[in-house]
C-alpha cells in the first residue's frame, strides 16, 4: 500500500482556501502515480462532505490538542496512526505547528523533508521539488530519489487544474494529543475580531507614509469594504501604531494573498520577503522612485490620504 496523509487547516468547521487547493493538488498527485489512499488530517471538526468532493480521500481524522505541542511525547499517538495506516507521502501548508510536527515524523520514519515547495512533478523514480529561495527571490529545483517524503507547501504555490472527481464516502476518526510535562500553557489570547492575516485572500497593509496612528481610519474602513484583512509595515508596529500581529515582513507574518494593496510602504528587502507570495500587488505611494512599485503588477503614484478615500467612494458607490 502507497498512502497519501494530507494536513490541512480551518476555521469554524471550514477548510482554508489555501488546504483546498493542496487537497485538489494531492488528488492529482495520487491518480497520476498510482498511489492508493488519501488520509486527511486537520486540528478541528471538519464535515465530511466538505472532502467528498476529493477522490481517494478514505478518512478525516480530527487532532485534538489538550495543550503546547512540541514534545515526542505528545505526538506519539499520531505517529503510531500515521504508521498503521501505512502512509510513505505527507502533504501540508506550511505553519509554525505543522513544521513542528512534520519535523518530529521526518526524524522518526527517516524522511526528507523539503521547505517551502511551490510545484511538485514525478520524474522516473524520482519527485522533483521546486522551491522558494532566498526570501521568495528565485527558486530552486531538488530531486528526491524514492516515494517517501514530507512536502511543505508555501501559501503561494499554485495549480494549474481543476479537480473534477468525487468520492462516496469519508469516515471520521480522532486522536487526542498527549500533555507535554515540559511546559505548561499559563494563558491563552486568541486573536478575535478582524480577518487573520495568514486565512487572508485580500490584504490592505501601511506604512509609516500614514504618519500617525490616529490616521488608520482610512485604512480599515477601505478593508472593511473590500472583505481584507490590515496588515502594516515593521517600523509601523515598532512604533506601537498597530499590534505586532500585524506586523507583515521577514522577522513578522510572510502572507500570499490573492491580492495585496501596499499603502504609504516604500518596499524595503524586509517587507518585501513577507509579501512577495502574493499573485498580485497593488502599490500606492508619492514617491514614484520607492522601491516597491518594481515589484508591483499596479502602481498608483499619489497621496494615499487622496488616492484612497477616492478609491473608496469609488467602490461604494458600486
Amino acid at each position: 500500500m502507497k498512502n497519501i496523509a494530507v494536513f490541512i487547516d480551518g476555521k469554524s468547521g471550514q477548510i482554508s482556501e489555501s488546504s483546498q487547493r493542496l487537497l485538489v493538488l494531492a488528488t492529482n498527485w495520487l491518480s497520476k502515480n498510482n498511489l492508493d489512499n488519501m488520509y486527511v488530517f486537520g486540528f478541528e471538526p471538519v464535515n465530511s462532505e466538505q472532502l467528498k468532493e476529493y477522490a481517494s480521500v478514505v478518512q478525516y481524522t480530527h487532532i485534538k490538542i489538550p495543550d503546547l505541542a512540541n514534545h515526542s511525547q505528545v505526538f506519539s499517538s499520531l505517529l503510531a496512526d500515521i504508521q498503521q495506516k501505512e502512509i510513505s507521502q505527507f502533504f501540508y501548508v506550511k505553519s509554525l505547528l505543522m513544521d513542528t510536527i512534520a519535523s518530529f515524523i521526518a526524524n522518526k520514519l527517516s524522511l526528507p523533508l523539503i521547505a517551502n515547495v511551490l510545484k511538485i512533478e514525478s520524474a522516473d523514480s524520482a519527485v522533483h521539488f521546486t522551491k522558494s529561495i532566498f526570501s521568495g527571490k528565485a527558486t530552486l529545483t531538488t530531486e528526491i530519489k524514492g516515494d517517501a517524503f514530507i512536502g511543505a507547501f508555501s501559501k503561494s504555490f499554485a495549480i494549474d487544474f481543476t479537480n473534477n472527481t468525487s468520492n462516496s464516502s469519508v469516515s471520521q476518526s480522532e486522536i487526542t494529543l498527549g500533555i507535554d510535562s515540559q511546559n505548561k500553557l499559563i494563558e491563552n489570547h486568541p486573536l478575535t475580531g478582524s480577518i487573520p492575516l495568514p486565512d487572508a485572500a485580500i490584504v490592505v497593509g501601511a506604512g509609516r507614509g500614514f504618519k500617525d496612528p490616529s490616521n488608520w481610519g482610512i485604512v480599515e474602513d477601505l478593508a472593511k469594504e473590500i472583505g481584507a484583512a490590515t496588515a502594516c509595515s515593521k517600523p509601523v508596529s515598532d512604533l506601537n501604531w498597530r499590534p505586532h500581529h500585524e506586523h507583515v515582513g521577514q522577522t513578522g507574518v510572510k502572507i500570499a494573498p490573492k491580492l495585496y494593496i501596499a499603502c504609504g510602504i516604500s518596499g524595503a528587502i524586509q517587507h518585501l520577503a513577507g509579501v512577495n507570495g502574493s499573485r498580485k500587488i497593488v502599490v500606492i505611494n508619492n514617491d514614484p522612485e520607492a522601491p516597491f512599485f518594481k515589484h508591483a503588477d499596479y502602481g498608483i503614484v499619489g497621496d494615499v490620504f487622496d488616492v484612497l478615500p477616492r478609491l473608496l467612494n469609488k467602490l461604494k458607490s458600486h
